[in-house]
């Protein structure tokens, strides 16, 4: 296998690890590579699974999250060009917290609205810039996009993660177990070579 994976590859070398080529199998490989781009996208939350978005706050108390948004690292906005960050809180707190979302002020707070929006609160009072660090699932492959961070820095994953999709369809215990050792295996080095990255620009060397 190649490290430069491509979608078309992996619709290759699928049916050819599963020894399947009927019609009923490969109908299902655009579904076994998006089970398994969601399940890369929950389990793998390291860097090249890291959006950065910067803008202005809204002057209501509902935000659009950005087009994949899985899950929020830090959120804050500039007063005189300092950074003030928005602290996670349920919306039953933000909302007894700011009861009148019609009165404005400097927010305080944010919540996961629902899966497309956030609610801060205070309503802001002016157009703040943010900026918005998050994890996101990564654009899916298809056959108008070939590749993305995953099939250049984690193919082993990608395609493991694929395979394991495909066993628990066709329900073979065997494979299932085979492909989910084989992912854990490569998934769990991915992260491990994330965390020493993490080590690494930290540490100052004397």
């Amino acid at each position: 296998m190649t490290q430069n994976l491509t979608y078309a590859q992996l619709l290759v070398q699928i049916p050819s690890y599963a020894v399947r080529n009927d019609a009923a199998f490969l109908a299902q490989l655009p579904t076994f590579i998006m089970l398994a781009e969601n399940r890369l996208a929950t389990d793998m939350k390291q860097q090249g699974f890291e959006s950065v978005v910067t803008g202005t706050l809204p002057m209501t108390p509902n935000m659009a999250k950005p087009a994949w948004w899985r899950e929020t690292i830090s959120f804050g906005y500039k007063v005189d060009g300092v950074m003030q960050p928005l602290a996670l809180r349920s919306l039953e707190y933000i909302k007894n917290y700011w009861p009148a979302p019609g009165q404005k002020g400097p927010p305080r707070f944010y919540a996961d609205y629902n899966v497309s929006n956030f609610y801060l609160a205070a309503t802001p009072d002016f157009q703040y810039e943010f900026e918005l660090v998050y994890y996101a699932r990564l654009e899916p492959l298809d056959e108008e996009h070939q590749e993305n961070w995953m099939t250049l820095n984690a193919p082993q994953a990608l395609l493991f993660a694929t395979m394991l999709e495909a066993s628990l369809w066709t329900k073979n215990e065997a494979e299932i177990a085979k492909w989910s050792a084989q992912y854990q295996n490569a998934s769990g080095g991915q992260l491990k070579e994330d965390a020493e990255r993490v080590v690494d620009r930290n540490t100052v060397v004397r």
